[in-house]
C-alpha cells in the first residue's frame, strides 16, 4: 500500500505509504540465531559509541494485532463466491469455503461483519449459525455448529444477503466494501474483506478462488464491468439485462489482498511479453468518469507495466502473479493498494506508486508477513525499491544515502519504535513500518553493495514463495544468501534503541607489528582485531589465527594469518601480526663431581696399641651425598668410599700384625 492519506495518525508520524500485503499458509520458520553477537558477549565486546550497550535482540513473533480475526482452528484451501450483484448496497450470495482441520472441530467460527446469513451447511448438513458482534474489539464472527465435528477437509456452505457495509480502523481509515460513484470498490487490508466475504481472514492463511459475480449488463445506460485479481475466465451472458463475470485465482492468496470492483469502466486489455520470456493477459479498468488528461496519463503509466515488470524480475525473480494490469476509480479512500495482480488507485497514479506497488506482488502478496505486526517486511521493502528504481531507472540518487542520512538526522527518540513487536493496531501504517523499514533494507546494500542485495532479495521471494513469515526469517536468508552473519547488523537496523551503525567497508585490521616468541614455542595472539573503516575504527572482532601449519622450531621471521567477520557481518583475512622467533639459548652442561681421595697419612706405633689422638681421620669422600635424578645415591663415589675404607681396613691390619710381630 503506498501514498496513503489516512487520518488519525499521530502528530509526530510523517506522511504514510500504505500499500497491501498478502500472505500463505505458514512455513516451517527457524529463527536467525545471532551467533556473532554471541561471541562478542563471549569476549566482552561491545559496540563503540552511541551503540555500546548491549546488541539488541529479536523479540519473539507478536500476536497478532488483530486477535479476534482469524482462526487456527482450520487452514482454507478454496473459496467459491457467487454472488448476485444488484446494486452497491444490495447483493446475495453463497459462498463455499474448502478448508482443512488437524484435529476435530465442533465449532467453525468464520469473519463476517454486517449482511444477513439466511442459512448454513457443513459438508452438506444443515448446521446452527449465531452470530458475534464487538465492534471496538474487531470482532465480527459468524459462529458454525455442525450436525456432527469435522476433521480433515471438510466445507462450509453460506448462503446470505443485505447491503455490506464499509469497515473503519483503529487508525481511523476504511476498507472493505467502499461504494464509488458507479459502484464499489472491495478492499480488503488488513480485514476489510470480511464485509462481503465469510473468511477466514487472518493474514497468514492462504488459499485459491473462483470468483463469480452476475451483475446488471448496464446501469445509467453505460456497461458496467467487473474486476478483481487472477485471470478473467469468461464473461457470459445471462439474460438481457444481466452478465456473469467469472474471475480465477490459482496462486494462493490472503483475503487481505483480494480485490472486488464494480463500476463504469473502460476495459483496456492487451498481452505482455516481459524480458524472461514470459507471457501475461493484461486487464485493466479505468472509470469511465476520467478526464481526457487523466486517462492520457494513466495510459503512459500502463506502458511502464512492462519495463518495470522487467526490472522487478532482474531483481526479485519470475514474477508471481498470473496476469497484470490496474483498477483506476474513485472510492475516497485515499490511498493505493496492491491488490493481487491489478494495484488499486484511488483516483490518482504516478510512477513511483505503480513502482510500489507492483513490486509488492513479490514483497507483501507473494510473501507475506504472518501477522500485520511484521508488515515492515513487506512495507519498508516497498518504500526502499521506490529509491531503488529512482537511482538505477530514473537517475536520482543512491539509495544507500538512505542508511546515512537516518543516522545523522533522526531525532534519537525515533529508534525506540522499533519495527517490529509493536502491538497497537492504530501504529500499523506508521514511521516504524514503512521509513524505518526502508532503512533496514538500505544498510542492507551499504553493507553487500547491489549485486549483494539483489542476491539476498531473490532467496527471499524464491524461500518463501505463497508463504507467510516473521522477521527471523529475513534475517536467516540474507545472512545464508551472503554467506555472512547479518544478525547483529539487522537486529540495530530493525529493533535497536539507538542509532544504528553504518555498515562500511573494512580499510584495514588492526593490530600490526611484532609479537615475539621463543624458538619452540607457539606465540600468545590477541583474541581480537579492529577493522577499521574510512570513518573510524569500529568495534573489536573476536580472531581465529591459522597457526596450525606454522613451524616454530627454526628462529627467523613469521608471517601469521587470521580470519573473523566484523560487527556488520563482514569476512576478512589479515597479515599485519609477524612473528619473531628467538633462537632458544644454549643449555649449560650439568657435569657430576669426581670423588676426591686424601691419602692415609703415615701413622707410627701408638703406646696402647690404638691410633694416637693426633692421627688423622679417614677421608671423606667428596660427592657420597649427592643424590641422583632418581633420588637414590651416586654409583661410582659409592664405590670408591668402600674402596677407601678396605684400603684402610687392610691397613689397619697389617699395622695390627707388625705390632704383635714386635711383640
Amino acid at each position: 500500500m503506498s501514498s496513503s492519506l489516512r487520518p488519525s495518525r499521530p502528530p509526530t508520524d510523517p506522511p504514510q505509504n500504505r500499500t497491501l500485503m498478502h500472505t500463505t499458509r505458514t512455513a516451517t520458520r527457524a529463527l536467525a540465531v545471532a551467533a556473532a553477537a554471541a561471541a562478542a558477549v563471549t569476549l566482552g565486546v561491545t559496540l563503540p559509541g552511541a551503540a555500546a550497550a548491549a546488541d539488541p535482540v529479536l523479540p519473539p513473533p507478536a500476536a497478532d494485532i488483530f486477535p479476534n480475526v482469524g482462526t487456527a482452528d482450520f487452514d482454507v484451501q478454496h473459496y467459491d463466491v457467487d454472488m448476485q450483484y444488484r446494486a452497491n448496497d444490495d447483493i446475495s450470495a453463497v459462498t463455499t469455503v474448502t478448508a482443512v482441520a488437524a484435529k476435530a472441530l465442533d465449532i467453525i467460527r468464520l469473519d463476517l461483519e454486517g449482511l444477513t446469513v439466511d442459512a448454513v451447511t457443513v459438508n452438506g448438513r444443515n448446521a446452527a449459525f449465531t452470530r458475534e458482534a464487538d465492534f471496538p474489539a474487531t470482532r465480527h464472527k459468524l459462529v458454525v455448529t455442525p450436525a456432527a465435528p469435522v476433521t480433515g477437509e471438510f466445507t462450509v456452505a453460506v448462503t446470505y444477503h443485505g447491503a455490506p457495509t464499509r469497515h473503519q480502523d483503529p487508525d481511523g481509515s476504511f476498507e472493505g466494501w467502499m461504494p464509488t460513484g458507479t459502484g464499489v470498490a472491495a478492499l480488503g487490508q488488513p480485514v476489510g474483506t470480511m464485509t462481503w466475504l465469510p473468511s477466514n481472514n487472518t493474514v497468514s492463511d492462504k488459499a485459491t478462488y473462483d470468483i463469480d459475480v452476475t451483475a446488471p449488463t448496464r446501469t445509467d445506460g453505460q456497461d458496467l464491468s467487473v474486476a478483481s485479481s487472477g485471470n478473467l475466465v469468461s464473461q457470459t451472458v445471462v439474460d438481457a439485462d444481466r452478465t456473469r463475470w467469472s474471475w480465477a485465482i490459482g496462486t494462493p492468496l490472503s483475503t487481505s489482498m483480494l480485490v472486488l470492483s464494480v463500476g463504469h469502466f473502460d476495459v483496456l486489455t492487451s498481452t505482455i511479453t516481459l524480458a524472461s520470456g514470459r507471457v501475461l493477459p493484461e486487464w485493466s479498468f479505468v472509470a469511465k468518469s476520467a478526464s481526457d488528461g487523466d486517462r492520457a496519463y494513466i495510459n503512459s503509466q500502463r506502458a511502464l507495466i512492462k519495463p518495470m515488470l522487467d526490472w522487478l524480475e532482474a531483481k526479485l525473480g519470475p514474477y508471481p502473479g498470473e496476469s497484470t494490469g490496474i483498477i483506476w476509480d474513485r472510492a475516497g479512500v485515499g490511498y493505493a493498494l496492491e491488490t493481487q495482480d491489478r494495484p488499486f488507485f484511488d483516483g490518482f497514479l504516478s510512477d513511483k506508486v505503480l513502482l510500489h506497488e507492483l513490486a509488492h506482488m513479490w514483497l507483501g502478496n507473494s510473501v507475506s508477513p504472518d501477522t500485520w505486526s511484521e508488515i515492515w517486511v513487506s512495507e519498508g521493502a516497498a518504500r526502499f525499491f521506490e529509491a531503488y528504481y529512482g537511482w538505477q531507472v530514473l537517475g536520482e540518487g543512491d539509495p544507500r544515502q538512505i542508511a546515512a542520512d537516518a543516522v545523522k538526522n533522526e531525532p534519537a527518540d525515533a529508534w525506540k519504535n522499533p519495527s517490529v513487536g509493536w502491538t497497537d493496531p492504530a501504529q500499523l501504517y506508521g514511521w516504524q513500518a514503512y521509513t524505518r523499514g526502508s532503512f533496514v533494507y538500505s544498510a542492507l546494500m551499504n553493507a553487500l553493495g547491489p549485486d549483494g542485495f539483489d542476491e539476498v532479495m531473490k532467496s527471499w521471494t524464491k524461500t518463501y514463495r505463497t508463504s507467510s513469515v516473521v522477521t527471523g526469517d529475513f534475517i536467516t536468508v540474507a545472512s545464508a544468501a551472503s554467506g555472512r552473519d547479518l544478525s547483529r547488523t539487522l537486529n540495530q537496523w530493525i529493533v535497536g534503541a539507538t542509532a544504528p551503525l553504518l555498515p562500511e567497508d573494512i580499510v584495514r585490521i588492526e593490530p600490526s607489528g611484532t609479537v615475539t616468541t621463543t624458538q619452540g614455542t607457539a606465540p600468545v595472539l590477541p583474541r581480537s582485531v579492529t577493522p577499521v573503516y574510512k570513518s573510524g575504527a569500529g568495534t573489536a572482532a573476536p580472531v581465529v589465527w591459522n597457526t596450525a601449519a606454522q613451524d616454530w622450531s627454526k628462529p627467523g621471521q613469521v608471517t601469521v594469518t587470521g580470519t573473523g567477520a566484523d560487527f556488520f557481518g563482514a569476512p576478512f583475512t589479515t597479515a599485519s601480526v609477524k612473528v619473531n622467533v628467538l633462537a632458544a639459548p644454549v643449555p649449560t652442561p650439568t657435569v657430576t663431581p669426581t670423588p676426591t681421595v686424601t691419602p692415609l697419612p703415615t701413622v707410627g706405633p701408638s703406646p696402647t696399641g690404638t691410633p694416637s689422638s693426633g692421627s688423622t681421620p679417614l677421608p671423606t669422600v667428596q660427592g657420597a651425598s649427592q643424590l641422583s635424578a632418581t633420588g637414590s645415591a651416586p654409583v661410582l663415589p659409592a664405590l670408591a668410599a668402600g674402596l677407601v675404607l678396605l684400603v684402610a681396613g687392610a691397613s689397619a691390619f697389617v699395622i695390627s700384625r707388625r705390632r704383635r710381630h714386635a711383640d
